[in-house]
């Protein structure tokens, strides 16, 4: 029987629409709503990318390069979207 295979154009439309969705819940709500949820979405991305088989990753840099940035980048979102006052 065919398995579902999801092709990397898929996974970036998917990623790509569960971004401009935050950004619109922060823009319709509270901006603090909107940038927390960013910081999730970067870890849930680094947890991804530590997750995902490297055979099955769409990937140009070396796995440690990606966790890190996308690590960082959550925690940075995170650090701000609670210190700074957001309207």
């Amino acid at each position: 029987m065919n398995e579902p295979h999801l092709t990397p154009a898929t996974v970036a439309l998917a990623a790509l629409g569960g971004a401009v969705g935050i950004v619109a819940v922060g823009l319709t709500t509270n901006m603090r709503w909107g940038v927390l949820l960013l910081a999730v979405y970067a870890l849930a991305g680094a947890v991804a990318r530590i997750v995902v088989p490297a055979a099955a990753a769409f990937a140009v840099r070396r796995r440690a390069v990606d966790v890190s940035v996308l690590a960082v980048l959550g925690l940075a979102l995170g650090y701000l979207a609670l210190t700074t006052p957001l309207g």
